[in-house]
């Protein structure tokens, strides 16, 4: 893992809180109220330049927008893991902002940075408690806590304002839309039956064909488990599912996904970001310890604490 990249989240957030007042101290606190989200599959340019465009999504799933050129820089409330930097690679922007999703099992919220620096690619992470996840506004407007090689010679630096280092990195080289430089990982394992349900494990539901029926099946994803997770099983139409709490995130945004998805009948959990590699579903299967739950997920019997397998047996059921 190269450790050239800037690691200081926690100390820098230790000693902000020091000084901040009022707002400031709110926002360090993740409790500040936040922007409307930009919206299901839009985007927003939130800086224009002769030099490019400075880009804000709730989703990296909606960077695929006719608007997005290679001249762009990116903000999006996902995490910034390896599983989602071939988002990016693939559209060919000059540059990436995602949240750091608390950080987590083995830096897997921030792996999108030392991947990108092995494409010759800037990355920059979002400190957990300063933005939410599944809204561009609110990433825009929060703190740089990490940034990779790239991202570092151009100017980013921890503490410093998201939409400001956006504009920094838009002195990067233009992108070159790739396919191939970093693939997708797109496998999804059968992990076992309960009657006839299946449980799966895979990096994000979307893995799975839209085409079958899964109604019938559970699964186990490494994604986080903010608010668009409601609007993917309204697609993806799973009996239940579990995903990764992202550090909670502001205003408990990493698991916004489970009340969303109690208001549509489907029982949800989170794991822990500590507890499981966010982005990779077989560490939510077999690593993850379960955070948090909705109503629905609570009445077939899940519990903080209990082991991700255990509670997919009960959501299987």
């Amino acid at each position: 893992m190269n450790r050239r990249i800037f690691l200081g989240s926690s100390a820098l957030l230790v000693v902000s809180l020091l000084t901040y007042k009022g707002k400031a101290l709110a926002q360090a606190m993740g409790t500040d109220p936040d922007p409307a989200p930009i919206g299901l599959k839009a985007v927003e340019a939130i800086y224009k330049s002769s030099n490019g465009n400075v880009v804000a999504m709730d989703s990296l799933l909606y960077i695929y927008d006719k608007s997005i050129t290679s001249n762009d820089v990116i903000i999006a409330g996902s995490y910034c893991g390896a599983a989602t930097l071939p988002h990016a690679i693939k559209t060919g922007v000059k540059a990436m902002i995602a949240h750091n999703a608390g950080v987590g099992k083995e830096d897997a919220g921030i792996s999108a940075l030392y991947l990108g620096e092995k494409h010759n690619f800037p990355v920059a992470a979002v400190e957990c408690m300063s933005a939410s996840i599944s809204n561009g506004r609110s990433m825009a407007a929060g703190v740089i806590s990490h940034a990779n090689a790239q991202a570092l010679a151009l100017g980013v630096k921890p503490g410093q304002n998201v939409t400001e280092a956006a504009k920094l990195l838009l002195a990067a080289a233009p992108g070159k839309p790739s396919d191939v430089a970093v693939p997708f990982d797109k496998k999804v394992f059968e992990k076992g039956r309960v009657g006839s349900s299946r449980i799966f494990a895979s990096s994000a539901l979307t893995n799975l064909r839209p085409e079958d029926d899964h109604t019938n099946d559970v699964i186990a994803w490494g994604a986080h488990s903010g608010a668009i997770a409601a609007d993917l099983v309204k697609k993806w139409k799973v009996k239940g599912w579990i995903g990764n709490d992202a550090g909670m995130a502001k205003n408990h945004t990493g698991i916004g996904g489970l009340p969303a998805c109690n208001a549509i009948g489907v029982p949800a959990a989170a794991v822990s970001t500590m507890s499981a590699r966010i982005g990779d579903g077989l560490s939510t299967y077999e690593d993850g310890i379960i955070s948090a739950f909705n109503d629905l997920a609570g009445q077939k019997g899940l519990r903080e604490g209990m082991k991700a397998s255990e509670a997919l047996q009960l959501l299987a059921a």
